[in-house]
């Protein structure tokens, strides 16, 4: 099994074991219209479902072809098209899309490079939606529970093992707040997500940043 399709499976691991993703998925369904829309990362289709429903045309893409060939099954709406490609350098033409979407994605990849990359494909007041989980701001045991956990589940559920230098990337919120300001983005909102039935659950930042 390739890196890439490693790094897939596990993302959909956290979609499942993160308790926060659900508040998640409310937060992404309370979003207007957003025109030409591109995601990253699409996996099986969770979030392209309700994409479909916001954008005038989406381009759903993941690095794994396997997990689009799911995703296609699953999401059937005219609007949408799928396409293999890397959020860290696509194909893309520039300033081609409104929104680019990506959901648990951007602590597999190096980050500077994934935000250049949206930054280049969006138009000029274009806007990228992403998910940041923030196991660091767990704390103790909780950030141990937490990473056998997602571990736990990619090996025995998925009989998985994590690509080389798995987690390197994670960012706390500030880190991505330095981040995106210094790469040409406002911030306009971040808002967390915590499971309060579960102090190990890890925290996910839903972010709204523009293209300035």
């Amino acid at each position: 099994m390739s890196a890439a399709q490693k790094t897939a499976i596990l993302a959909q691991v956290g979609h499942c074991y993160f308790g926060a993703a659900g508040q998640f998925y409310v937060g992404v369904n309370s979003e207007g219209h957003l025109g030409r829309v591109i995601e990253f990362g699409c996996g099986t289709g969770l979030f392209t479902e309700i994409l479909a429903g916001k954008a005038s045309a989406l381009l759903a893409t993941d690095i794994a072809p396997g997990m689009l060939e799911i995703a296609k099954q699953r999401v059937k709406a005219p609007t949408v098209t799928f396409q293999v490609e890397d959020c860290q350098h696509s194909s893309l033409t520039d300033g081609a899309f409104d929104t680019a979407f990506l959901s648990l994605v951007i602590h597999f990849t190096e980050p500077e490079r994934t935000v250049a990359e949206m930054r280049r494909i969006l138009r000029p007041g274009g806007t990228v939606l992403m998910a940041n989980i923030d196991p660091l701001a767990l704390r103790g045991w909780d950030r141990i529970r937490s990473t056998v956990r997602v571990l736990y589940q990619g090996v025995v559920g998925y009989r998985t093992k994590p690509p080389k230098r798995f987690g390197r990337n994670v960012m706390t919120e500030q880190r991505l707040r330095d981040l995106l300001n210094r790469s040409g983005f406002r911030i306009e909102s971040i808002e967390t997500f915590r499971d309060p039935s579960n102090s190990a659950s890890i925290p996910i930042q839903y972010v709204r940043a523009r293209k300035v």
